[in-house]
């Protein structure tokens, strides 16, 4: 979907006002003297925000941070007016923005190709050092709702910022129902005031918070947790998902060419789901991800013949004509509205947050299916849509995407390596993949063909310090129904001295190295908020031979950890000149929201890993 909230939320707006590193001195590099939303819902939905704020610049980063404003705008939706926008100096002069300074430009989605009204109005402060304070106050007018008849806006106010007087006022007209809510702020309804129509129904919300704190890797969105103020049109989730449908279904009527399509895809197809996986597949591979925001057109998808014939679309395009397609043979399924991202909650109102994705939900097979990931195999998600909750349009229910598992997300990873009398390695590897961890990896592959061989085998290596020559062999990543693996071959530089004595820890080569890779992920300490999380299991199954006038002398001992969702087991057996090694860990969690006590068990996890990979192989 990729369609901006109603009104811009003010989060997007401070996102960059606390991008440190988390430590005991944390300081952001601005205040919030004075934020002030001043938000009008007429009767026809339309809505209209007046914003105007006050920024103190505490930093020498927040220079840079905050020397222009970005504010954002769809054109064919909305209007974007500054009222007034001025630079207070340290020694008390102020420093009009000059006309010129205030420019409208093209907003670009650099995350790939995109067709869209949004624009941007650029506002360029001047003088901008420690101590000035940049006052802006700007109109928002939303003439065009994005579903008739309702309106939706909300306003976070992020831990790590530093809010000395935050408000929101609210007010909307007789004749249009709306729900207001605050969450950690103080407030809720007040008198109407003497100039309001008759009707009118008023709130106030303040907000101050003098004690920010640092930003979190991993971090669930700030729609989960945050101090904020909702407010919302629809009365509940089966009136949103009305909304949707009222203007996505008909769009998801067959044609005649889209029945023909169908039925050609699928001849020969004996049961529904291999019919479903046909239609997908085709859906997945021939029709391209553009981004399509004109208008409406956040919320409201093309006609399936038209993303026929165009051979590209947005989510909710992929949805319809997936949806129409599905129809020609008999099969329904439904828009499943999702957040792609780390939103793991909804919230008690019905908002378009944190709705930003849309995929499809089969009923008959209880399947999930997103045709834009497409490296996904059918049955497979990734990861950013996982355990989410999910709004059903076609029948107003709220369900779950299902939760990563060790059984479904994994890698396992099998290699054999010959040491040569120089030290030198040659060796081979064979990797398979399943669920989100299979579509990361046809995804990395998909974008390294075409590379030179000897680039790919310097990148991999030198992760973990080694250096060497060899080649990675992979099928067509976008070839869904065949099993996924990735094999290599490779030649290492020497890893050990001989003639010894010497000791080598165990190479990776062109290996995934997933276990490698993972033991530098040290937790976060003290963290306060929830975190994204996953299950899986990572299994490395490793034959090393050495030459037969090199003596083993001594190899790690075995290894077991488990402790809460988390266990790993390393065991290394000698057969003559030959040393086996297995591997695994297993992550089995029972939700994917993980707290500092999932930071302990990592941390205690992590101790253990690192010990044993710094385990050698000692030979003379």
């Amino acid at each position: 979907m990729n369609a901006r909230s109603l009104l811009v939320s003010l989060a997007l707006g401070l996102a960059w006002l606390f991008a440190y590193p988390a430590h005991a001195s944390y300081q952001p590099s601005a205040t919030w003297v004075q934020r002030t939303d001043d938000v009008h819902i007429r009767a026809d939905a339309s809505t209209v925000q007046t914003v105007q704020w006050v920024i103190r610049i505490d930093t020498e980063a927040g220079v840079s941070h905050h020397a222009e404003r970005r504010l954002d705008f769809s054109s064919s939706l909305e209007t974007m007016e500054v009222l007034e926008a001025f630079t207070l100096t340290p020694d008390g002069k102020r420093l009009v923005v000059a006309p010129d300074k205030i420019r409208t430009m093209e907003a670009f989605d650099e995350g790939g190709p995109e067709f869209s009204d949004a624009k941007v109005k650029v506002v360029i402060f001047p003088a901008v050092t420690v101590g000035a304070q940049l006052h802006l106050r700007y109109r928002s007018t939303q003439h065009t709702p994005f579903f008739p008849g309702h309106a939706s806006w909300t306003v976070h106010y992020p831990p790590g910022v530093k809010f000395e007087n935050a408000r929101v006022d609210i007010r909307h007209d007789p004749g249009i129902a709306v729900k207001v809510q605050g969450r950690g702020v103080a407030g809720g309804r007040v008198q109407a005031q003497p100039d309001d129509t008759p009707g009118t129904t008023r709130y106030a919300f303040t907000f101050r918070q003098d004690k920010p704190s640092p930003p979190e890797r991993g971090r669930v969105e700030l729609s989960d947790f945050a101090p904020a103020v909702h407010v919302t049109t629809f009365a509940d989730r089966a009136a949103l998902a009305a909304a949707y449908q009222t203007g996505a279904h008909p769009k998801t009527e067959p044609t005649p060419a889209i029945r023909a399509l169908a039925e050609d895809l699928t001849a020969g197809a004996t049961t529904e789901r291999d019919k479903v996986r046909r239609l997908y597949n085709w859906v997945s591979r021939q029709i391209r991800y553009v981004s399509l925001e004109i208008g409406a057109g956040g919320y409201i998808p093309h006609p399936a013949q038209s993303i026929l014939d165009h051979r590209y679309g947005d989510c909710k395009d992929h949805v319809v004509l997936l949806e129409a397609l599905l129809r020609s043979v008999g099969i329904a399924s439904s828009p499943a509205l999702v957040n792609l991202g780390r939103a793991m909650r909804l919230p008690e109102l019905t908002l378009l947050t944190p709705f930003n994705h849309v995929i499809t939900y089969v009923p008959s097979l209880n399947l999930y299916l997103d045709s834009t990931a497409r490296f996904a195999p059918m049955g497979t998600l990734p990861d950013e849509v996982m355990d989410k909750p999910v709004l059903l349009t076609a029948t107003g229910q709220v369900a779950r995407t299902p939760k990563s598992s060790p059984a479904t997300d994994f890698t396992h990873t099998r290699a054999w390596m010959q040491v040569m009398d120089t030290g030198a390695v040659l060796g081979s590897t064979l990797a398979v993949m399943g669920g989100s961890e299979e579509v990361d990896s046809r995804s990395a592959q998909f974008d390294n063909l075409g590379k030179q061989a000897e680039d790919l085998a310097r990148g991999y290596l030198s992760r973990f310090g080694e250096t060497g020559t060899g080649d990675i062999e992979v099928d067509d990543p976008l070839e869904l129904d065949k099993p996924w693996k990735v094999g290599s071959t490779f030649e290492l530089d020497p890893v050990v001295n001989i003639p010894g004595p010497s000791a080598m820890a165990i190479p990776v080569g062109l290996a995934p190295g997933r276990l490698r890779g993972m033991s530098t992920s040290r937790p976060i300490s003290g963290r306060r908020f929830e975190s994204a999380c996953v299950s899986a299991r990572h299994r490395e199954d490793v034959e090393i031979r050495l030459p037969p006038k090199v003596r083993i002398e001594r190899i790690p001992a075995d290894v077991s950890f488990s402790q809460g969702p988390l266990r790993y087991s390393a065991t290394y057996r000698r057969t003559g000149n030959v040393v086996q090694i297995t591997r695994e860990i297993v992550a089995d969690r029972e939700s994917s929201i993980c707290t500092a006590r999932d930071d302990e068990d990592w941390a205690a996890l992590l101790r253990v890993l690192q010990r044993d990979l710094r385990g050698q192989v000692f030979v003379r």
